[in-house]
C-alpha cells in the first residue's frame, strides 16, 4: 500500500495519497483487461449493441447507389444496361426489379427505396459521429465526464438509430453504475489512516467524474475497432467488386487510409494521456476547495476570509480550465494530423475518378458512389486512428478509480469472513504498540483486560493515546506490535465487519446526516422499532428535545445536524450508539457538552445497561468516571496506573489523583 503520509516536494495536499500517476503503455493495456470484466455481466446487451452498430453501416453502403440511379438513369436518361460498373450483390435485387421501368417508374421506385431507408436509418446528421444524446456541457473534464454516465451514440438515425441510442444509454449506465458502486464500496472500507489523509472532494471527483471513463474503454476499444475495421473492409470489397476492374488504384488508396491515420496519430498518445491526467488532478483540486470551504464556511466567515477563499478557488478553477484546454489542444492536433494524412489520398482519389468520368469510362453518378465509399473508409480510418489516443484520456480516469479499488481495505487480509459470535467474556490488550504511518509512536506496551459488565474509563491528558487505544477495539487501526484479543481471538483473524457488528462507537465529533431524526437513530440498526428508539433517546437524554422539534422524530435535520445545538447533537449521537445494543459501547468525551443533570442521568443509564456489555469511556471529568469499574490512566502512550476510581484516588501522589484534582 502506498504510504499516504509521503508528500513529494512541490505537490499539494490534494495529491497526498495518489502520488504516482504516470502510466506506461503496458499499464494502459492492463487497465483494458481489467475493464472488460465489467462488461461480462451485461454480455447480452453488449452483443445487441454490437449488432446494432454493424447495422448502422448499411445506409453508408446502400445510399450512394440509389443516388447514382437518380443522376445517371433518371436525370441523364442512361439505360441501366449502359453502366460500366457492377452493382454490388446486396443492391442487385433492386436493380433487377426496376430494370424494365421507364424513367418515371424508376424515379418513384428509387425515391420509395430512399424513403424506406430514411424511416429505418434516418436522413443523416452531418456529424461523422452520428446522433448524440448529450446534455449541455462545459469545456472541462467534470462536465464532459458527467455526460458519459448516460451517453448515447449511434451512427444511424430513424428507427434503427433510436434503438441503437437507447441500447447504448442502457449499457453505459449499467457498466458505469457497477464500476462506481464498486469504487464507493472500496472507499467505505479504507483504513482510518488513509481516510484521514484522503480529501472528500477527491473521492467525489473520482466517483462522479473519473468512473464514467470506463465506458470509453469498454466500448470504444472493443466495439469501435471491430466495427470500424469491418465497415472499412466491406466498403473496400464493394469498391473492388464494382470499380476494381476499371480503377484498381482505388483499392490500394482505400487500404492505405487506416495505416496512415495510425501513423500520424499514434505518436500523440503519451501527450494525450499526460494532459488528461493533469486535467483530472486539477479538477480534483477544485472539487476539494468546494467541499472544504463549504464544510468550514462558518470558520471562513468568522475570520473574514471570504475574499482569500474566493481567490484560492478562482485560481484552482482557472487551472482546471487551463489544463482542460490542453486536452482540447491535443484533440485538435489529432484531428489535424489525421485529416492531413487522408487529404492527399482523397485528392488522388478525386483525380482518378474524374479522369475516368471525363474519358467516358464512368458515369457522373459513379462519382457519388466512389466518394461515398471512400469517405466511409476514411471515416472508419480516422475513428480507428483516434481510438488509441482517446483511450489514453479514458485510461487516465480509470487509473484513478483503480488506484483506490486496489488499496488494501479493512478485512482484505482475513480471507473469508469469520462467524459473527457475540462477545461473551473480555477484550484483552496484550503488550500493544501502535506506530502511525508517519512514524509517530502512539502506544507502547499497553496491557489490560476489559471484561463484560464493566465500565472502563480511559483517562489522561490530551495526546496521551486514549483515542488511539479506543480505535483498536473496532479495528479502525491495527496494532503494530502485540495483540488485541476478543475472547482470546486476535482481531487480525476476524473480519472487521464481524467486529464492528459488536461495537458501537460514539465519536467526539458529532457525525449526523441530513435526514430525519429516526433515520439518524436507525443508522446502525435499520430494523429498530420506534419504542426501542425512544428508549435509547431517553437513556441518552435526547427524548425531550426531540419531542420539542417541529415534527418530533420525523424532523429533518440540517447538514451535519446543523439545526441542533452542540449538546443536542451529542445526546442524539449517544442515543444512536445505544440503539445498536452491541456488547461493546465506546463513548468519546460523551459528557463534554452536557449539563450536570444530563450528565448524571447518562451515567446512571450507562450503569444500568452495562450488565451484558463493556462500556469504554474516554473522559476528563471526574464526575463522569467516578462510577467506573476500571480506570486506565494514560500518558504519552503508556499506562501509568490502573484500578478503580477509589483505589486511584487513595494514592496520595497518584497520577490520576493529580489529574482529577488540579
Amino acid at each position: 500500500m502506498p504510504d499516504p503520509t509521503r508528500q513529494p516536494s512541490g505537490r499539494s495536499y490534494d495529491d497526498v495519497v495518489d502520488v504516482h500517476t504516470d502510466l506506461t503503455a503496458r499499464d494502459v493495456f492492463r487497465i483494458l483487461g481489467r475493464c472488460l470484466v465489467y462488461i461480462r455481466p451485461h454480455s447480452r446487451l453488449f452483443a445487441l449493441k454490437f449488432g446494432l452498430m454493424l447495422g448502422s453501416f448499411a445506409p453508408l453502403l446502400v445510399v450512394p447507389w440509389p443516388l447514382k440511379i437518380l443522376v445517371d438513369h433518371v436525370l441523364l436518361q442512361h439505360s441501366l444496361a449502359e453502366s460500366t460498373i457492377r452493382f454490388p450483390p446486396f443492391f442487385e435485387p433492386f436493380v433487377t426489379a426496376v430494370a424494365g421501368l421507364d424513367s418515371s417508374g424508376l424515379l418513384l421506385a428509387t425515391l420509395a427505396l430512399l424513403g424506406g431507408l430514411i424511416v429505418l436509418f434516418g436522413a443523416g446528421t452531418g456529424d461523422p459521429r452520428g446522433n448524440l444524446a448529450f446534455l449541455a456541457q462545459g469545456q472541462d473534464t467534470a462536465t464532459q465526464s458527467e455526460n458519459l454516465i448516460s451517453a448515447g451514440w449511434s451512427m444511424a438515425g430513424g428507427v434503427w438509430g433510436l434503438a441503437d441510442l437507447l441500447c447504448n444509454i442502457r449499457l453505459v449506465q449499467r457498466v458505469t453504475d457497477s464500476f462506481r458502486t464498486h469504487l464507493f464500496h472500496r472507499l467505505t472500507r479504507l483504513p482510518m489512516p488513509v481516510l484521514d489523509d484522503q480529501r472528500i472532494g477527491d473521492s467525489i471527483y473520482r466517483t462522479m467524474y473519473d468512473a464514467p471513463s470506463i465506458q470509453g474503454i469498454c466500448f470504444d476499444i472493443t466495439l469501435m475497432p471491430v466495427v470500424s475495421i469491418l465497415g472499412a473492409a466491406v466498403s473496400v470489397y464493394v469498391m473492388h467488386y464494382s470499380f476494381g476492374h476499371i480503377i484498381p488504384e482505388l483499392i490500394w488508396l482505400a487500404m492505405a487510409t487506416m495505416p496512415l491515420a495510425l501513423l500520424f496519430t499514434a505518436p500523440l498518445a503519451g501527450l494525450a494521456r499526460r494532459a488528461s491526467q493533469a486535467s483530472r488532478s486539477s479538477g480534483t483540486a477544485t472539487t476539494n476547495r468546494i467541499e472544504e470551504n463549504t464544510a468550514n464556511m462558518a470558520a471562513v466567515q468568522r475570520h473574514g476570509a471570504e475574499d482569500r477563499q474566493r481567490e484560492e478557488f478562482a485560481g484552482a478553477s482557472a487551472t482546471s480550465f487551463r489544463r482542460y484546454r490542453h486536452v482540447v489542444a491535443v484533440g485538435i492536433a489529432i484531428d489535424v494530423a489525421s485529416s492531413l494524412a487522408l487529404l492527399g489520398v482523397g485528392v488522388w482519389t478525386f483525380l482518378l475518378v474524374t479522369d475516368q468520368i471525363i474519358g467516358g469510362t464512368l458515369l457522373p453518378g459513379d462519382f457519388i458512389v466512389v466518394l461515398g465509399l471512400f469517405f466511409t473508409v476514411a471515416g472508419a480510418s480516422i475513428t480507428f486512428g483516434r481510438l488509441w489516443v482517446d483511450f489514453q484520456n479514458n485510461a487516465a480516469g480509470v487509473r484513478r478509480v483503480f488506484f483506490f479499488i486496489d488499496l488494501p481495505g479493512d478485512g482484505d487480509e482475513t480471507g473469508s469472513p469469520s462467524p459473527k459470535k457475540r462477545l461473551r467474556e473480555a477484550i484483552t490488550f496484550d503488550n500493544v504498540g501502535l506506530v502511525y504511518p508517519d512514524g509517530r509512536q502512539a502506544l507502547t506496551g499497553v496491557s489490560f483486560e476489559a471484561r463484560l459488565s464493566q465500565t472502563v474509563a480511559l483517562v489522561g491528558p490530551t495526546g496521551a493515546g486514549k483515542t488511539s487505544l479506543a480505535y483498536l477495539v473496532p479495528g479502525f487501526l491495527q496494532p503494530t506490535s502485540g495483540r488485541v484479543l476478543f475472547d482470546g481471538v486476535d482481531i487480525r483473524d476476524i473480519d472487521p465487519a464481524a467486529i464492528r457488528d459488536q461495537v458501537s462507537y460514539v465519536f467526539q465529533e458529532h457525525l449526523l446526516f441530513s435526514e430525519t431524526v429516526l433515520d439518524n437513530l436507525r443508522l446502525g440498526r435499520p430494523e429498530a422499532t420506534e419504542a426501542e428508539l425512544q428508549r435509547a433517546a431517553r437513556m441518552g437524554g435526547a427524548h425531550e428535545f426531540i419531542e420539542a422539534l417541529p415534527d418530533g422524530y420525523q424532523t429533518v435535520l440540517g447538514g451535519g445536524g446543523g439545526t441542533l445545538s452542540v449538546g443536542q447533537k451529542q445526546r442524539l449521537s449517544i442515543a444512536r450508539g445505544l440503539v445498536r445494543d452491541t456488547p461493546v459501547l465506546i463513548l468519546d468525551e460523551p459528557t463534554a457538552a452536557l449539563d450536570p443533570d444530563t450528565e448524571s442521568a447518562l451515567v446512571d443509564a450507562l450503569n444500568g445497561i452495562k450488565r451484558d456489555r463493556i462500556v469504554f469511556l474516554i473522559a476528563h471529568r471526574l464526575s463522569t468516571v467516578a462510577t467506573a469499574d476500571l480506570v486506565v490512566f494514560m500518558d504519552d502512550g503508556h499506562i501509568v496506573e490502573s484500578g478503580s476510581p477509589a483505589e486511584l484516588m487513595a494514592k496520595p501522589d497518584g497520577a490520576f489523583r493529580r489529574f482529577a484534582t488540579p
